[in-house]
């Protein structure tokens, strides 16, 4: 098969990474739709597709396979519904929608039409992560796992003092990252951790989360969740915009990564800040209860993005959905909300996965 024809919405600031994998890929584009013609001109002269304002014409168009969703969050069940329904396989940005059970009814028209449905966690596709997900067979049975997302805001102190402008509500009310994502670093940063929990250790049974913002303020700033496995491990989550700006293993105030504690070793695992990930590489150590020994990996430094869309268009080409399945998104959204709910509700909720 040749290489599938791209068809993109959205050229906001994410899709830049998506636009590099195309390139370093070799995959052909077709059509670009952006409202904004400027910020879709450069990829439209680089690429030497069609343009339009209008996402319609994507998902309809004749030469395109595979749509490239990486509009807002609140665009996403629309687009994507309309290319599954003209018989376009997706991939489509994170997090999926801002509904879980409109990101299960997009899983099951994708599965319904056998095309490809993607939602675009990158973090999975670390050296690293992949390594982890190998080894964590033999940690055994799993007592702990602490995971966080720690991200620098250069120094400010958005939970008492400066506020950030795209924190700052608007006119309507509404601040500009609610608009754009859906929420606060519970979603931006949080859904990615997520991801990579139910990827390396499944999918916890209960939730019981809180949640932190400032008056005025419609995002969360901090959240903290215990979630409980099938077989009594322990999650601990926290994810935080904060102000300390020489945390993490790069210095940069980025702090991201998992601790994983079984009965038989440990594997601890740190990723890079997000928008410069070829800057350093994922790290991963692993401790053998049985030989009592650390080992540290080394892996290359690698684009996540780039090593997505490579899996991703790799499996469009074969006729095969792939290890990732269509509910990848769906989980994620579906954990997501239960965590801002039992934060608003105060308790402890129940997990009743569907998929």
């Amino acid at each position: 098969m040749n290489k599938p024809r791209i068809g993109v919405v959205g050229t906001g600031g994410i899709s830049k990474f998506h636009f590099r994998a195309f390139r370093e890929l070799g995959v052909p584009v077709r059509i670009v739709s952006d409202l904004r013609k400027e910020a879709a001109e450069p990829y439209a002269r680089e690429f030497g597709p069609e343009y339009s304002s209008d996402w319609r014409r994507v998902v309809s168009h004749p030469d395109v396979d595979v749509v490239t969703v990486f509009t807002y969050t609140a665009m996403h069940h629309e687009i994507s519904r309309a290319a599954l329904e003209n018989g376009k396989h997706v991939i489509c940005e994170k997090t999926l929608t801002l509904d879980p059970d409109q990101s299960l009814e997009l899983g099951r028209l994708a599965e319904s039409r056998n095309l490809n449905f993607y939602t675009s966690y990158m973090k999975r596709f670390f050296p690293a992560s992949q390594k982890a997900a190998e080894l964590m067979p033999r940690l055994g049975h799993i007592m702990s796992v602490y995971c966080r997302t720690y991200q620098g805001q250069g120094g400010v102190n958005c939970h008492s003092g400066q506020i950030t402008p795209g924190m700052m509500p608007q006119p309507d009310g509404s601040s500009w990252i609610k608009k754009m994502a859906g929420g606060g670093v519970l979603i931006c940063g949080g859904s990615h951790i997520f991801d990579l929990l139910l990827y390396l250790v499944g999918k916890p049974v209960s939730i019981d989360s809180r949640s932190f913002t400032r008056k005025g303020l419609d995002i969360d700033l901090m959240h903290h969740a215990i979630m409980d496995l099938p077989d009594g491990g322990v999650v601990h989550f926290e994810a935080n915009w904060h102000p300390l700006k020489r945390i993490g293993y790069q210095g940069r105030g980025w702090d991201e990564g998992f601790e994983i504690t079984g009965v038989n070793g440990r594997l601890i695992l740190q990723t890079p800040v997000w928008n410069e990930p070829e800057t350093s590489p994922a790290l991963l150590r692993y401790y053998d209860n049985d030989a009592e020994t650390w080992t540290d990996f080394a892996f290359p430094v690698v684009n996540p993005f780039i090593e997505a869309e490579r899996h991703f268009i790799g499996q469009i080409e074969q006729g095969i959905q792939g290890p990732q399945d269509r509910y990848t998104g769906y989980r994620v959204d579906y954990l997501l909300e239960m965590a801002r709910r039992s934060a608003v509700e105060g308790k402890k909720l129940p997990l009743e996965w569907v998929v």
